[in-house]
């Protein structure tokens, strides 16, 4: 039982990727939402990344990098877009971090407890989950700093479109990162994958 019990370990350990194949990932979704960020003017399609996150590292990483992508997108925000340097701006920064965190364990649990369904159903509805959850924290933060009006059917669809194509985006990235980078770093964490 006990032999039986460490070859299912070794088994698993050996379908992870490594450690450098997990940040050779890492580091392109930080660039994708680099790359987003200046494309579309500092709207980071949070709830995109919060699933491929979601679906390729574990939680407490996921979380690490939402961190630190919000990080660099506020760092963007104010360094290259001049953002005005004022308290509701700042409080602004922390609700759009509040919001990204919470796509992500919106994400982590849409893949997590929908097992049943195709990976592609499951991606999808991670990506549903992710973007209500950080639509609907957004709305309530914009309810004590202003802003609800920003909140218009037209407005909040372009930016589902925009996080649909990025994950789109991400997904092909994620293929493409797979085969090219095996055999150099590893197997890299896959989306199509996710447990």
């Amino acid at each position: 039982m006990t032999m039986r019990l460490e070859s299912n370990e070794n088994v698993e350990t050996a379908n992870r990727p490594s450690d450098m194949a997990d940040l050779v990932w890492l580091v392109i979704l930080v660039l994708t939402s680099v790359a987003a960020t200046l494309v579309v003017s500092c709207v980071t399609p949070f709830a995109a990344l919060a699933v491929a996150l979601a679906g390729t590292v574990r939680l407490a990483t996921a979380l690490r990098a939402m961190t630190m992508i919000w990080l660099i997108n506020q760092f963007i925000g104010f360094i290259l877009f001049n953002f005005p340097r004022t308290l509701n701006v700042a409080l602004w920064g922390l609700a759009i971090s509040g919001g990204a965190l919470l796509s992500t364990l919106a994400a982590v649990s849409a893949i997590k407890h929908g097992k049943s369904f195709p990976m592609t159903s499951r991606l999808g509805l991670a990506l549903l989950l992710a973007f209500a959850a950080d639509e609907a924290w957004l709305y309530l933060a914009a309810a004590l700093l202003g802003g609800v009006e920003t909140f218009s059917p037209a407005i909040i669809a372009e930016l589902g479109l925009a996080n649909l194509i990025w994950f789109l985006v991400m997904v092909g990235l994620n293929e493409l990162g797979a085969i090219l980078c095996a055999p150099r770093f590893g197997k890299l964490p896959r989306m199509a994958r996710a447990k």
